[in-house]
């Protein structure tokens, strides 16, 4: 399938969204090859997820992971998952980890993945974004609730526990309470889902908007609607049970309520 072109090339969206000097920092934490990969095995369906932190992703990938178009949904263009992959398998550099990833965790039908600011920008370094984006389709995750997202964020930092099957390094304790850090993370996130909504119009691609609070009520729901977006058949009998669990509780409730309270 030959891509269709925007009207701005990746490059120019990447410069216009994203400060310069992530753009380079993420360039240094490559391992760049001498030319691009040639990425003619990519599958028709090219999906790219476009989150902040904490925003509900892992649950929305497995989602979509359970349809059978994709095997795993991850920041698979993030310059730390393709350096874990080069350094496990042995590889050359971080354009035969994409290569890796494409072969594994995509199938013959889609490949998919989310990307948050570090993911975008190492995915035209690699010179992905060149290859795929005058046909990818986007799906935009937001939380409606971008208090609860900033203390979801503060906590995992805290905690050092991102994600479920993670070990905590410590206890969180109510004490641990700091509104001035939740007030940076809750403007860090605002800032980026800017930055990415920005992205996604300057691409000029096929983007369907959806909110975390969303899919948790109609996980079905939302399969259904991300499927036609991707122009994807939906399997019959789609088991929305996935592996992350929630991690929130009372003290990020009391943390939430605190915060809007100006305490």
């Amino acid at each position: 399938m030959k891509p269709q072109q925007t009207g701005v090339s990746s490059g120019q969206i990447v410069q216009a969204c994203f400060e310069h000097r992530l753009i380079d920092k993420i360039g240094g934490q490559l391992v760049l090859p001498d030319a691009q990969p040639g990425l003619s095995a990519l599958p028709d369906r090219i999906m790219l997820m476009l989150v902040s932190a904490r925003s509900g992703s892992t649950y929305a990938g497995q989602l979509l992971s359970r349809t059978g178009h994709f095997v795993r949904i991850s920041d698979s263009l993030n310059p730390e998952q393709l350096g874990a992959v080069r350094a496990k398998h042995g590889l050359a550099d971080d354009g035969a980890a994409l290569q890796w990833m494409i072969a594994n965790r995509g199938t013959r039908t889609a490949f998919g993945a989310k990307c948050g600011e570090p993911g975008l920008i190492g995915a035209w370094h690699l010179g992905f974004l060149d290859a795929v984006l005058g046909r990818a389709r986007l799906i935009v995750l937001e939380r409606r609730d971008t208090v609860a997202q900033a203390v979801s964020l503060f906590r995992a930092r805290l905690s050092g526990r991102y994600h479920s099957p993670q070990k905590a390094q410590r206890a969180v304790v109510p004490e641990d309470y700091d509104r001035d850090a939740i007030a940076t993370d809750l403007q860090i996130i605002e800032q980026v889902n800017a930055n990415l909504a920005k992205f996604a119009r300057l691409s000029e691609r096929p983007c369907l908007h959806v909110v975390y609070e969303d899919i948790c009520a109609d996980p079905s729901g939302f399969v259904h609607a991300a499927c036609d977006h991707l122009k994807l058949p939906v399997p019959a009998g789609i088991d929305s049970k996935v592996r992350v669990e929630i991690l929130r509780d009372e003290i990020n409730a009391e943390w939430v309520e605190r915060y809007r309270r100006g305490g």
